[in-house]
């Protein structure tokens, strides 16, 4: 079955003899096609409008040669997306678009993420050294570091208020302009992921609460003017952080 897949495949995109007829291979083919620009505006929903839907449904025959499906579920294909679209002499006016395609890639696999079941919550830190504490983020939490403003460009096209996504347009364009980028924090804390900017000093206080330091040791480490508790009560009620934990060990003596 494997290598009658990839026959197909190989078949469809080359010229020459093949053993399926012409007519089918031109059926599968468009067929394939749809379905690869379907899954693709799905998963990068701001590069769509960003290229503009032309010159994005042109790419999609090169790109499908690049990463060929190999499972059945289109969610988890286009991975390689991003780091295709960076190598496209073509789109040299579109140097950003790269970074908007990362960030669009890590809110879908915010949104197919796993949920993460809380079982502490925060009443253990009545009861526990806040040394021996870490903190449990919700599903999906990723960070995206850019030398372009990739957080107003996402939310210039996926803010509900048309106001605000005018807002961010012009902010991103002066970015744009003075060379500016942002980091990006991503977070899931219902079904739809979420996206805001972080400043240097929240981004190495996640990142070094992601990677399993525990609070103390990451305060230690921080900028000295981070304010944990008006940090732990903002990312609370935004539902990045659901709780405190600690990791056991089992006993080796």
């Amino acid at each position: 079955m494997a290598n009658y897949q990839s026959d197909l495949l190989q078949a469809l995109w080359h010229q020459g003899e093949s053993s399926f007829g012409s007519e089918v291979l031109s059926i599968y083919r468009n067929n394939l096609l749809m379905n690869a620009n379907r899954a693709l505006a799905i998963t990068y929903p701001t590069v769509v409008p960003l290229l503009g839907e032309d010159v994005f449904n042109s790419l999609i025959k090169d790109f499908i040669q690049y990463e060929m499906l190999e499972e059945g579920d289109w969610g988890v294909w286009g991975k390689t997306f991003p780091d295709w679209l960076e190598q496209q002499a073509s789109l040299g006016d579109y140097a950003f678009i790269a970074d908007c395609a990362r960030l669009d890639w890590l809110c879908h696999h915010a949104e197919r993420a796993s949920d993460i079941e809380n079982v502490m919550g925060f009443e253990i830190a009545s009861e526990t050294e806040l040394a021996s504490l870490k903190l449990q983020y919700c599903a999906g939490v990723t960070l995206l570091e850019s030398s372009y403003p990739v957080v107003d460009i996402w939310l210039a096209h996926h803010s509900r208020d048309e106001n605000q996504r005018q807002s961010f347009l012009q902010q991103a364009k002066n970015k744009l302009t003075d060379g500016a980028g942002q980091h990006a924090l991503v977070w899931r804390p219902h079904w739809k992921a979420n996206v805001r900017e972080l400043d240097e000093t929240e981004l190495d206080w996640i990142k070094l609460t992601l990677s399993g330091h525990g609070i103390s040791d990451a305060l230690d480490q921080v900028n000295p003017q981070f304010d944990f508790e008006t940090w732990l009560q903002q990312s609370t009620s935004e539902g990045l952080v659901t709780g405190f934990y600690q990791e056991k060990y089992d006993d080796l003596s």
